[in-house]
């Protein structure tokens, strides 16, 4: 058997390789965008937190019963909630 070198040379892949990088490339896509929703969380943790105080400052100042609260208690209230949506949200998925 001779070779035809006037053909550039070609690569065959099998269907079973292909499969596996495609399978390999959509699980870096899925982690990468894991990684970017849990950026974004962290990045909205304070600002949550930072709104939450401000609305809590102003219905102590409204009604006295209710405690003013400080940035650290917002940060764990607004952890509390963010965990208690998604287990709620996980309650109800099909």
């Amino acid at each position: 058997m001779s070779f035809d070198y006037s053909k550039p040379p070609t690569f065959t892949m099998s269907r079973d390789r292909a499969r596996r990088l495609s399978d390999d490339q959509r699980r870096q896509a899925e982690g990468a965008a894991v990684a970017v929703t849990c950026a974004v969380l962290i990045a909205a943790l304070p600002i949550q937190a930072f709104i939450l105080m401000l609305v809590m400052g102003a219905v102590h100042g409204a009604f006295i019963a209710v405690p003013a609260i400080g940035y650290g208690t917002a940060i764990l209230f607004v952890l509390g909630l963010n965990m208690a949506a998604g287990f709620t949200r996980r309650l109800f998925r099909k």
